[in-house]
């Protein structure tokens, strides 16, 4: 028995987790201090008592504050460390977005520490959203306010890139991504309303308390908190003047990288296209990238797909060894020799390349949009009506198609009883498939349980016809399991769902086979595997598919058993 080989994903590297823990430590801060901004819908008195005093107060210990810095600092050097490695500045827009909006945020940021950092710990200031309020609905409340917000918008937006960013082919996450965008929108908007609710409290009760002005406005003259603004004002300056070193040294770092590799530089032949000349260690992707040249590369470049591969077909010995995440990738989409990941392969020495998954087309035809789709361990179940030409004849054609109608409203109502997803009826030929929401275990025992009603369906569907059929229906069926790329077919504004790889076509391929085993269902093994199978049915036998070769599956006369034997497990 053959088993199902899953290869296991690529371990992301260290410095990509690093990066992602201390941009979910900010996310998480973020997220309650925007929570604790939307406590101003009860005023001034529940933002201090709720937001300030409980929602943030863990981040105000050392240990929060510790790990509040680390994470910043982490993030922030990252960020330039991966400016400096960039070979160029080309990349998609919403890598742009978010790269540019995280180099924004220090600047954005210093003043708003400052303040309600090094004013509380260096100045003595009030530790409060009184005091902080009363700067900027009263005190200065233009440019206050106007730091703030922008502040806001940016570090959210940031934020929620990234978040979308290292999700977006979680099939939890795509399934409730609109539940996710209308969050994304909620809080912010709920944040500013109680930033801006709070703040009229705050101008009330300065212009009716003298005391809450004396309070909580800025030190009076010759006060020992009065030098504190001229004090915050440096501190600001200067964190602001270092970070902009720190990114004019990269930058600068940058360019005297780029003279000094200028002056080694490789050839890049693109078979039917251009030769590039490009500066020694540019990856074949940067080089395509910088030189305008169209390359697919659904991951962005990360290694996580195989779509920028290209084939060496000169100067393929004085390549680079591939690195393991390569090897792996390559592995999985079963590459022969001298394919390599264009966002991998970085020549040290003349080379050429043909590049195999084409970046645009032409056609207006209907598009699978590869952008969006996701691969999965999904289950494919085909099911076909046995003898439909015979049905059809002595019958008018309306009566036929009444009977096979039938036949598909019984046969695709189970399908859907158990989550699964019809993608064709081709005729009197339903493919379906199961475990699109990622859960392989659960789809390829839905998949079986849907087999056993079809056989209930079906059989009524004889006894509801019995007076019109001369023998019943009858009906075989296929189901395999394996790695699955879904997506939608389609024009922009009319799609349909769809699945592709060689999962569909064994399935099929199975179902032809029960005509010559005289079976109702043929199941493959490792759809058996994926479910749990203990093996009540026998061992799985050897079968030749015609285009497939070999397939270990079990032929099955009665589906009902057996999927009532799987509800068993």
């Amino acid at each position: 028995m053959q088993r199902l080989v899953i290869a296991p994903p690529v371990k992301p590297p260290f410095e990509r987790s690093v990066r992602l823990a201390a941009g979910l430590v900010m996310f998480a801060y973020v997220f309650c201090h925007f929570l604790s901004h939307a406590t101003g819908l009860f005023r001034l008195g529940g933002l201090q008592a709720i937001g300030h005093d409980v929602i943030l107060a863990p981040w105000r210990t050392p240990v929060g504050l510790l790990l509040l810095a680390s994470a910043f600092l982490v993030h922030v050097g990252l960020g330039l460390t991966g400016l400096y490695r960039r070979r160029h500045l080309r990349m998609p827009a919403i890598e742009a977005w978010q790269f540019g909006l995280g180099l924004s945020i220090p600047f954005l940021l210093a003043p708003h520490v400052v303040d309600a950092r090094f004013g509380v710990l260096l100045y003595g200031l009030e530790d409060s959203y009184f005091r902080v309020l009363y700067l900027f609905w009263v005190t200065d409340p233009f440019v206050s306010l106007t730091r703030q917000f922008t502040l806001l918008g940016v570090v959210w937006t940031h934020g929620c890139i990234g978040i979308h960013m290292w999700q977006r082919y979680r099939p939890f996450y795509r399934r409730h991504i609109v539940a996710f965008a209308l969050a994304a929108l909620a809080l912010p908007t709920l944040a500013v309303l109680g930033v801006v609710n709070a703040g009229w409290d705050t101008v009330l009760h300065a212009a009716i308390s003298p005391a809450f002005a004396e309070a909580h406005g800025p030190p009076a003259a010759g006060s020992p908190g009065a030098a504190a603004g001229a004090g915050l004002a440096r501190w600001t300056l200067a964190l602001q003047g270092l970070y902009a070193a720190a990114l004019i040294g990269v930058l600068a770092a940058r360019a005297a990288r780029s003279a000094w590799a200028g002056r080694s530089k490789v050839k890049i032949a693109y078979r039917g296209g251009p030769t590039l000349v490009v500066p020694l260690g540019y990856s074949v992707l940067e080089a395509s990238r910088a030189h305008g040249l169209a390359h697919m590369s659904l991951c962005g470049g990360r290694g996580r797909c195989s779509t920028c591969r290209v084939r060496v077909w000169r100067g393929l010995e004085r390549a680079p060894p591939a690195a393991p995440a390569e090897t792996t990738t390559l592995a999985r989409v079963g590459a022969p020799e001298g394919v390599r990941l264009a966002c991998q392969l970085r020549p040290t020495a003349d080379i050429g390349v043909l590049p195999l998954a084409r970046a645009a087309v032409s056609d207006r035809g209907l598009a699978f949009a590869i952008e969006e789709a996701r691969e999965v361990v999904a289950t494919a179940v085909f099911v076909d009506l046995r003898d439909s030409t015979k049905l059809a004849a002595g019958r008018l054609p309306y009566d036929a198609i009444f009977l096979v109608n039938r036949f598909v409203t019984a046969t695709t109502a189970a399908i859907l009883s158990h989550g699964g997803h019809v993608t064709s009826v081709a005729g009197d030929g339903i493919m379906s498939v199961f475990g699109l929401d990622g859960d392989a275990r659960g789809g390829a025992r839905a998949a079986l349980e849907a087999i056993g009603d079809i056989v209930g369906a079906v059989a009524r569907v004889n006894a509801e016809l019995a007076e019109d059929l001369s023998e019943p229906l009858r009906f075989g069926v296929g189901a395999h399991s394996g790695a699955t790329i879904v997506g939608a077919l389609g024009l922009a504004e009319r799609t349909s769902l769809q699945f592709l790889g060689d999962t569909g076509n064994v399935a099929s391929r199975l179902e032809a086979l029960t005509k010559q085993r005289g079976v109702a269902a043929m199941i493959s093994a490792e759809t058996l595997e994926v479910a749990g199978w203990t093996g009540e049915f026998g061992l799985p036998e050897r079968f030749d598919v015609r285009g497939r070769g070999e397939i270990f599956a079990v032929a099955v006369s009665d589906p009902a058993a057996l999927a009532g034997a799987m509800r068993r497990v």
